[in-house]
């Protein structure tokens, strides 16, 4: 039966028509192969502003899990069925010129469609073939904070610990937390990639709010717990209703990554030291 592939590219500079090969498609027409390499998206994502990034992303994502999809509007609002993927249609998409995500042409390969000759051609034309996907989000989210906050509290907090029962006798299970301090009354807090799968979201708060109440119970005082992060698309329904859950919270404060000088203040301002000498 005959294979076909395209690739996708991710379009840097329409006028230079400057682009990237970021995916790749493979059919043969039972069969449907897809994948991105998020190792090469994450390496560009400085060229792209933050809103094109994720458009980026999200619709990458969302091809890749699941085959049959509703196209994001770069391309035509069109119900798609299982038999989209066929010469035509792809060759229809590659004529898109001006979005940000291209496929390329379909042209046909003379081997069988298994994982082992995928990843071949995905080697060949797109990059290394990795299981890792879900890590680029995670990366930029973290380092952001990482580069933008932490230099400016390391020397009025412990930043990146793995606490135990051994610090905080009520906290039952480890957690590495990002950084905590004490003035008057305890500090600390958290940077959360909310577009993560909802179940690992979850339990990512889940573990932040147990420490808390295991802070508070050592102490008998409350605290003042920051979670940094972003908010998460409209369309993941669940995770944006927890996002707004935290943001409206009086226990937990959301901090924007893009606004983390609000966390530097309040250290400085309360005189925050390192909760352990």
């Amino acid at each position: 039966m005959k294979t076909i592939y395209s690739i996708l590219y991710v379009t840097l500079n329409t006028t230079l028509n400057e682009r990237v090969s970021v995916g790749m498609l493979m059919s043969n027409g039972l069969e449907h192969y897809f994948k991105f390499s998020s190792e090469k998206l994450s390496a560009f994502k400085g060229i792209l502003n933050n809103e094109r990034f994720n458009i980026v992303k999200n619709y990458l994502k969302s091809v890749e899990k699941e085959i049959c999809f509703k196209p994001h509007q770069l391309f035509e609002e069109k119900e798609l069925k299982n038999d989209w993927i066929n010469e035509g249609y792809i060759s229809y998409l590659s004529k898109y010129s001006n979005n940000i995500i291209q496929f390329s042409a379909p042209k046909t390969i003379d081997i069988d469609l298994n994982t082992d000759n995928f990843k071949r051609v995905f080697e060949k034309y797109i990059f290394r073939y990795t299981e890792e996907i879900d890590e680029i989000i995670e990366f930029n989210v973290y380092s952001k904070v990482k580069e933008n906050l932490f230099p400016k509290i390391e020397n009025r907090v412990n930043l990146e610990l793995t606490l135990t029962s051994n610090e905080f006798e009520n906290l039952f299970a480890p957690i590495e937390i990002d950084f905590i301090g004490i003035n008057e009354i305890p500090l600390a807090g958290q940077t959360i990639d909310f577009e993560k799968k909802h179940y690992n979201l979850e339990n990512d708060i889940t573990r932040f709010v147990s420490l808390t109440k295991a802070i508070e119970l050592a102490g008998n005082s409350k605290g003042k717990y920051y979670i940094l992060g972003r908010e998460p698309q409209k369309n993941i329904d669940k995770n944006h209703q927890l996002w707004e859950h935290i943001r409206d919270s009086d226990f937990l404060e959301f901090v924007d990554i893009d606004e983390v000088g609000v966390v530097q203040e309040y250290i400085e301002e309360h005189n925050v030291k390192p909760f352990f000498e």
